[in-house]
């Protein structure tokens, strides 16, 4: 390997040893991790990017595509649930008033067998 050296000041030596300490990584491997990080991400390490307000527009956005999903896709399954689900309950009421009503006649046919 080839190396070459950079002067840096004082503060900014010990804080790349406290990065190295918490990265468990050499300053040789810091310095170059962070000119990666620097090019893949095209950040300028003077004006660093504010990701708050990125991270805030994307938390909108997903909220918005969920609410959009909500309205024009669970709400009105949930509607034709409920209409199903109440023409069942209808269905079951008046079968269950059918079947009395037949229970009803029929015992008192039985009865009136019976008593003549």
């Amino acid at each position: 390997m080839n190396y070459k050296t950079i002067r840096i000041y004082k503060e900014t030596f010990e804080t790349l040893d406290e990065l190295c300490t918490k990265h468990k990584t050499s300053k040789t491997e810091l310095v170059g991790s962070m000119s990666s990080y620097f090019l893949r991400t095209k950040i300028n390490p003077r004006k660093p990017k504010d990701l708050t307000a990125e991270v805030l527009k994307l938390k909108n956005e997903l909220i918005s595509f969920i609410r959009t999903q909500e309205k024009d896709k669970l709400n009105p399954l949930i509607q034709k649930q409920d209409v199903l689900i109440n023409k069942f309950i209808n269905h079951l009421e008046e079968e269950t008033v059918t079947r009395k009503f037949m229970t009803e006649l029929a015992q008192a046919i039985v009865d009136k067998l019976r008593k003549d």
